[in-house]
């Protein structure tokens, strides 16, 4: 049987909700999953979790909403939900701040910028003035780190040469936009 026909098949049995297609797949990307997350600096604990929640997100998305990957593996699906999610982690991270006092001790700067800057508001506003399938691309892209293949499965996109064109398109629109200030 071809990988294609498997993954197929397994796609078939997690949009049935069946729980050993799930056990499968949690325990078959596991090992490759932690391996694949070296290349960032967080903890292995962090790196289980996230996991974790890319299985269920990944589950969710297969029993609610019947989805039907055309164009990528169920491996490159939980991949991409794993790398966003890793990232999320890492963004929050890094919002910790450590400074050293004399005695080796040291505090923890709490580091939130919750008040948006000028130019964010600014691009906000501009934002809501771009059609809506150009808000959607764009946010997919730059905010969710979606990758272009990512965006043709989610999407009604035909091919990434498509979003790529688009993406550029709506990102010109955008800085002109800007530039009227």
């Amino acid at each position: 049987m071809k990988d294609i026909d498997i993954d197929s098949q397994l796609q078939k049995l997690l949009r049935a909700d069946d729980k050993k297609a799930l056990e499968k797949v949690y325990v078959d990307y596991k090992a490759e999953f932690l391996n694949y997350s070296k290349r960032y600096t967080i903890d292995t604990s962090d790196v289980l979790d996230v996991y974790q929640d890319a299985i269920i997100a990944m589950h969710q998305n297969f029993v609610t909403s019947q989805l039907e990957l055309k164009t990528s593996t169920v491996k490159t699906y939980l991949f991409g939900i794993g790398k966003n999610k890793l990232f999320k982690k890492l963004k929050q991270k890094h919002r910790i701040l450590r400074v050293e006092i004399e005695t080796d001790d040291y505090t923890e700067i709490e580091l939130e910028h919750n008040l948006p800057t000028e130019n964010q508001k600014i691009l906000a506003k501009r934002l809501a003035e771009i059609s809506g399938t150009c808000k959607q691309l764009l946010q997919l892209f730059y905010y969710r780190n979606l990758t272009i293949d990512e965006i043709v499965e989610q999407t009604h996109y035909k091919d990434g040469n498509t979003v790529r064109s688009h993406k550029s398109r709506c990102l010109k629109h955008l800085k002109s936009l800007m530039k009227v200030n």
